[in-house]
């Protein structure tokens, strides 16, 4: 008959078999641990936001909001407007909001004729992205080669002293409508223009110059039907050179514009006068 356990004998056991039991908890701890950290870094990697390389814009569900900037630079405009013009040009960048489609060009005096300066979406800068799932450091730098610094050398670029025979701005909102507002990936996302000009319409068509801003007269003329569009809805703002040489109020002006956008389907929320004209 074999001889009993000593209570030291048996003290040692216990102890053995509570700490496998302890083991065993803070094993299966740290692998739930594991295993809510990899789920966690899976659920947060289909939060990110994929962009197409060409266009900046999400790969999947396209741009969620579009804006247009038209300039019309075509007469002479003072240097103090073109640093007031480039402050706000940098407000505008700045508003345009991750996966948000901006396209920036001119107006030329042919009718409908446009000039393409920039167009692309904001693809967010390195604060829009996690540390755990993206690269913040080349994410910001995407976004400033392709974003960011072409839009603050843009108006840097445009003319201030030409002189055109023409101001087709109703053909250009039309063509810009038709070219871009109906292109199916902005069918659903909100919509803004801002038009940059003096705003005097000027064609054989229909010219401010000779009949001033009476709505009545533009309704009777060709061009009523002529640039005719649907804008879908579009918020515009308008900023506008005052020119001296303008022989009626800049209030009429304004009414007529409103007037005119009102019926092609859009909504002039802004009228903002540019300074040092």
């Amino acid at each position: 008959m074999g001889r009993p356990r000593s209570r030291r004998s048996a003290g040692r056991s216990r102890g053995k078999g509570t700490g496998a039991i302890v083991g065993a908890i803070l094993f299966g701890l740290a692998s739930l641990a594991m295993l809510s950290g990899y789920i966690w870094l899976n659920v947060k990697a289909r939060d990110v936001v994929e962009t197409d390389a060409a266009t900046g814009c999400p790969a999947k569900g396209g741009p969620n909001s579009v804006t247009a900037v038209l300039f019309d630079t075509s007469d002479p405009v003072p240097q103090a407007t073109m640093e007031d013009l480039a402050n706000k040009f940098r407000q505008i960048a700045g508003s345009i909001k991750e996966g948000g489609y901006l396209w920036v060009g001119s107006l030329t005096s042919a009718p409908g004729n446009l000039k393409e300066l920039f167009s692309r979406c904001n693809p967010g800068d390195g604060s829009t992205v996690d540390v755990w799932t993206s690269n913040p450091g080349k994410h910001q730098k995407v976004w400033e080669e392709a974003f960011d610094k072409p839009l603050k050398q843009l108006t840097g670029q445009l003319p201030s002293d030409g002189q055109a025979d023409q101001s087709p701005i109703m053909a250009g909102v039309q063509k810009l409508k038709l070219s871009l507002f109906d292109n199916g990936a902005f069918e659903s996302v909100p919509k803004r223009l801002i038009l940059v000009s003096d705003m005097m319409e000027n064609t054989p068509a229909y010219s401010q110059y000779k009949s001033g801003p009476d709505y009545s007269v533009f309704k009777k003329s060709t061009a009523s039907a002529r640039f005719r569009t649907d804008l879908l809805g579009a918020e515009v703002t308008i900023l506008y050179f005052n020119r001296p040489e303008r022989k009626f109020p800049s209030v009429d002006h304004a009414n007529f514009w409103t007037q005119w956008f009102s019926d092609n389907g859009g909504k002039l929320s802004d009228f903002t006068k540019l300074e040092g004209m």
